[in-house]
């Protein structure tokens, strides 16, 4: 989705016809892409922010708030993190995950040996591959407020679907989740990080 600090409501589980019918109704965000999206999370038990590799870099969405099943983020295009990375990045990654690497490197790190911190960190990190095909449009409301929806089909760890719905504004947010909710009976409200830890047994 797009940069900056936002409210997000999301769920997982299968998405209703109705659902399907009226999002294909939306005018797309992007054009649309067929091709898979491949997002590798690093993943502790607890770990309350969204730490993935994308192409060749790391991710970082921070987690900041929660208001029952909706929750605020910041995705801060200054935690879009290509390779060779930074030792002080380095060092964020492991407070954002609650976990210990075994050293910090004194230069810049390749994927190769970031990977290999990784591999050895205490409590160990998970890295789960997701493999999906995501879709994000616009929904205008009544009152000329938009809210960002996504539907994403996820193939890797398993087959299953997950929606979202984003906005600056809270009391947006819910009117647009009270307008569709009847629409989302089949999905469980999570994100991605609680999918991860009921998928991984935690």
């Amino acid at each position: 989705m797009p940069f900056g600090e936002h409210w997000e409501w999301r769920g997982f589980g299968h998405a209703s016809p109705q659902f399907r019918a009226w999002f294909q109704s939306l005018p797309p965000l992007y054009p649309p892409n067929k091709a898979l999206l491949r997002d590798a999370y690093l993943w502790t038990p607890g770990c309350m922010h969204n730490v993935k590799l994308r192409s060749d870099a790391l991710k970082l969405k921070r987690f900041i708030a929660r208001q029952g099943a909706f929750e605020r983020w910041l995705e801060d295009p200054r935690d879009l993190l290509p390779f060779p990375l930074h030792p002080e990045h380095v060092r964020q990654v492991q407070a954002l995950l609650n976990a210990h690497f075994p050293s910090i490197p004194q230069e810049p790190a390749s994927r190769e040996a970031f990977l290999a911190l990784v591999a050895r960190a205490r409590p160990p990190v998970r890295v789960i591959v997701a493999l999906k095909q995501r879709r994000l449009s616009r929904w205008r409301l009544p009152s000329g407020e938009e809210v960002i929806v996504e539907w994403t089909q996820l193939h890797q760890p398993e087959r299953v679907e997950t929606v979202a719905m984003e906005h600056d504004n809270l009391q947006t947010l819910i009117r647009a989740w009270e307008g569709l909710s009847s629409h989302l009976a089949g999905l469980r409200p999570m994100n991605y990080l609680t999918f991860i830890a009921r998928w991984a047994g935690d």
